[in-house]
């Protein structure tokens, strides 16, 4: 069995393919084989090193970025949401609708502390500001007739593609500003653009109409003029996060770009491939200003029992008390304690598409414009610098950029990087791999077959006695059978006066 054993092992090491085997199988003496054992050793513990510096760099998960960009023909234009920095106007309130407002939402925002605003609400006697009931019952309703209205007399002019277009072609949206009208919403057949530059995309002159401005000076906005976003039709709008500001008196041209931008799922990215379409509850589309403002409302709603206009949800809308005294000091409350994205599960898209807008400026009008706008619009050269603006938004270029993220290693490169090691420094490959699968099933089926073989024909001593008693004894009676069967033939054949002579020889 040892000579057998011995016989595969150095087979072995004279045909398979790893390096060094033979060398030691085959050495001249003994230091021969003690140098060749200490190269083959080295050359294994560098691998073992490398091998596993490929692994630990694997699981890093690391990531780059590869940008393509691309020229088009034409290109899906944006979602453009236009929103006035003032809520309410003068013309469509009264007096102690406002002053109720501003007591009621605007001045408790300052606080910024929940027991400070639920002492402030306990302290001020509502009833005695003897407001109107829609305010009281229907205040989404209430905002949406006397907010901010896209008509006739705000939108003087609009052009899309040097075509004309009218207020009809704008939906509203409530935002933290009220009223707020999006250009281009249709998430199925979007407008597309087919021409860069300005004057090819979407042309407004609006009047902001800062006389009918209510905001108050302590607690509202400050400022006057329009708030714009560019973003994906399947975007909720949050100008009040990322919104451009206008100022009136002024041409704005918005140099818009268009980006595509694919992430990697966890862990090598942030985003979660499971949020996809029919993820979230009130949008049909996965984005994370989705996601955050369902959390939101599912906050707001939790406590208050109520949702905020502004906030997507299916329960009654909050009065401007219900938002003091409940609405914005949960979410205060919210923030201050928690991280968002991690308190509401939202994470960053697989894929989506974003738009970015390069802002610049030119005086408007000039004294001929000045003197044409008022024959055609009614327009005095004061009136237009305190109240009409020109915006243009166009792309730039009719260009897509896409931003992928890949993985730094894959699994390819790491069967690679790990072959590649294990090549290098001993000769390994699959082949080998299959020789040492192949050795160690004959090492198991020649230890199996000996252990097996040795079961049956090797019995105890007093056994072997006996079995060997037993065989001779046989051998001696076949023995002697065949003597006598031999001696009674001769007998037989031989004539009658030579049988004691044959008896005798025999």
């Amino acid at each position: 069995m040892g000579d057998k054993q011995d016989s595969l092992d150095h087979e072995f090491a004279n045909y398979t393919t790893c390096h060094g085997a033979s060398r030691i199988a085959n050495a001249k003496n003994r230091p021969h084989m003690a140098l060749w054992t200490l190269i083959f050793l080295a050359a294994f513990g560098l691998c073992t090193w490398q091998i596993v510096d490929r692994f630990q760099n694997y699981f890093a998960y690391r990531t780059g970025t590869e940008i393509n960009v691309q020229l088009e023909s034409e290109l899906d234009f944006p979602a453009v949401t236009i929103c006035n920095f003032n809520r309410i106007r003068a013309s469509g309130v009264t007096q102690r609708d406002l002053t109720y407002l501003w007591t009621a939402m605007y001045a408790p925002v300052m606080m910024g502390n929940p027991e400070a605003v639920q002492a402030y609400v306990n302290s001020v006697d509502w009833d005695a500001f003897n407001v109107s009931t829609e305010l009281l019952e229907d205040f989404p309703g209430y905002v949406r007739r006397n907010g901010f209205v896209l008509n006739e007399d705000t939108l003087a002019q609009c052009t899309w593609r040097g075509v004309e277009c009218t207020a009809q072609n704008f939906t509203h949206v409530f935002t933290e500003y009220g009223n707020c009208w999006t250009f281009n919403s249709d998430k199925n057949s979007p407008l597309k653009q087919t021409s860069p530059g300005a004057g090819n995309g979407l042309k407004l002159i609006m009047d902001v109409q800062t006389g009918e401005y209510t905001e108050d000076p302590l607690s509202g906005n400050l400022e006057y003029g329009l708030i714009f976003q560019v973003h994906d039709q399947h975007e909720p709008p949050r100008p009040e996060l990322v919104g451009t500001a206008v100022a009136p008196g002024t041409h704005t041209y918005a140099s818009t770009f268009q980006t595509h931008v694919k992430n990697q799922p966890t862990p090598w990215g942030q985003c979660d491939q499971n949020k996809g379409r029919n993820h979230l509850k009130y949008y049909d589309k996965y984005t994370l200003p989705g996601c955050l403002l369902e959390c939101r409302a599912e906050l707001v709603a939790s406590v208050c029992k109520c949702t905020p206009m502004y906030y997507p949800g299916d329960m009654d809308y909050c009065t401007p008390l219900n938002l003091t005294a409940c609405g914005i000091p949960t979410l205060a409350t919210f923030l201050k304690e928690n991280n968002e994205f991690d308190a509401c599960g939202c994470t960053v898209p697989c894929e989506y598409t974003s738009y970015s807008s390069q802002v610049s400026y030119a005086g408007y009008p000039s004294d001929r414009a000045a003197r044409f706008y008022e024959t055609t619009f009614n327009y005095s050269s004061g009136y237009m610098s305190k109240n009409v603006v020109l915006l243009d938004v166009y792309y730039h270029e009719l260009r897509s950029t896409t931003y992928e993220q890949f993985k730094a290693v894959d699994e390819s490169g790491l069967i690679s990087d790990v072959g590649g090691q294990v090549g290098f420094f001993i000769g390994v490959s699959v082949i080998t791999l299959f020789e040492f699968l192949e050795y160690l099933i004959m090492k198991f089926s020649a230890f199996f077959l000996f252990s097996r073989k040795s079961s049956i024909t090797k019995p105890n001593k007093d056994g072997l006695k006996v079995n060997n008693a037993v065989v001779f004894e046989n051998t001696a009676a076949e023995y002697a059978e065949k003597k006598e069967s031999t001696e009674l033939s001769t007998i037989q054949t031989k004539p009658n006066g030579e049988k004691a002579a044959t008896l005798e020889m025999t």
